[in-house]
């Protein structure tokens, strides 16, 4: 695990009446020697505020604000173990050198709470978006966990949605990692992290692991989702109940459940099955994304097979899994 992994994270709301905002405490106990969330934020604010720049009037940019993808942070404090009462706190806990920080955010709300499909889908894409232009960055940024808690959104003044990507705690730069530095550390959050990550020792991460997690993390949501509620077991789609297999700390359990679904041929022929909101999204985005996925994987154990591994793309799995590719199933 990672030393940089936050141990524990508590977040309390309050409201203040004069600016009509909501804001979020978040408390974490990193290693003195990780990078500060709001450094990281702060950093990859200017790299997508030069994206927007150069996307500003152009056909690609469509008016959006990608910097305005993340958090906004109000205020944060930070305590080391020179303070009596904290190295008191941390010693029966054997943390070690840490500090201990908070954070005041803006209120977010998941984008499982948006009751609208096209508001949904802008915020997917939003977030979409963010991972590439970050990852193709000069920094070479990659969040390495997307999951279904830190995918938000904001309504902005005029009423449209804006996706919020959360939770920067363990992203990376491609000055920060190497393959020697990588070793041995894995991030993620187990059922939507990359296959490639279950392995040992698991890969740098690249972008298209982001892209991998985002289907993940849709296959859940039009599961057990729907008009911005959680729904009871008995209204979710069946498959739901595998959950157990690929929400555990078994990496071979739930790598196999992984490509069993990209195997899986006939799980998304009947969209009735699943929660009535997400219906639409089944055929052109869930069944597609498995589909890319599952011919990318298929190529790269072809490229094996036939002695053909060092030519092969592994950053895009031969190209199947390409931001161009991706953004074409999204634009639908």
């Amino acid at each position: 695990m990672i030393e940089c992994t936050v141990l524990k994270q508590l977040s309390s709301g309050a409201y203040d009446r004069r600016s009509k905002r909501d804001y979020v405490l978040k408390q974490s106990y990193p290693t003195k020697n990780c990078i500060h969330e709001v450094d990281v934020i702060i950093n990859i604010r200017r790299v997508l505020k030069a994206v927007d720049d150069d996307l500003a009037g152009s056909s690609y940019g469509g008016g959006k604000k990608y910097a305005d993808s993340l958090p906004r942070v109000f205020d944060h404090l930070e305590i080391d173990d020179r303070d009596k009462l904290f190295r008191a706190f941390l010693e029966p806990n054997n943390y070690g050198e840490r500090v201990l920080r908070f954070f005041v955010f803006e209120r977010l709300e998941p984008v499982t709470s948006l009751a609208d499909l096209e508001e949904f889908k802008t915020a997917f894409r939003d977030i979409f978006h963010v991972i590439h232009y970050l990852a193709v960055s000069k920094d070479g940024i990659k969040h390495r966990d997307i999951n279904i808690s830190n995918l938000m959104y904001r309504r902005l003044e005029d009423g449209k949605i804006q996706g919020v990507l959360n939770d920067w705690d363990v992203a990376s730069t491609s000055h920060a990692e190497s393959d020697s530095e990588h070793t041995n550390m894995r991030t993620g959050t187990m059922p939507f992290m990359s296959i490639d990550l279950h392995e040992d020792p698991p890969p740098v991460h690249i972008e298209r692991f982001e892209y991998e997690s985002l289907f993940y993390v849709l296959y859940w949501i039009c599961l057990s989702y729907s008009d911005g509620k959680l729904l009871p077991e008995e209204k979710r789609h069946s498959a739901f109940k595998r959950w157990p297999y690929w929400n555990s700390n078994d990496h071979e359990g739930v790598l196999n459940s992984k490509t069993g679904l990209q195997a899986n041929e006939t799980i998304f022929e009947n969209s009735d099955k699943f929660p009535a909101m997400y219906r639409p999204l089944i055929r052109p985005w869930l069944n597609l994304l498995q589909y890319t996925l599952r011919k990318g994987y298929n190529a790269r154990y072809d490229a094996r097979k036939t002695g053909k591994l060092a030519e092969f793309d592994d950053i895009t799995l031969g190209g199947h899994m390409s931001y161009e590719n991706i953004r074409k199933i999204l634009q639908d």
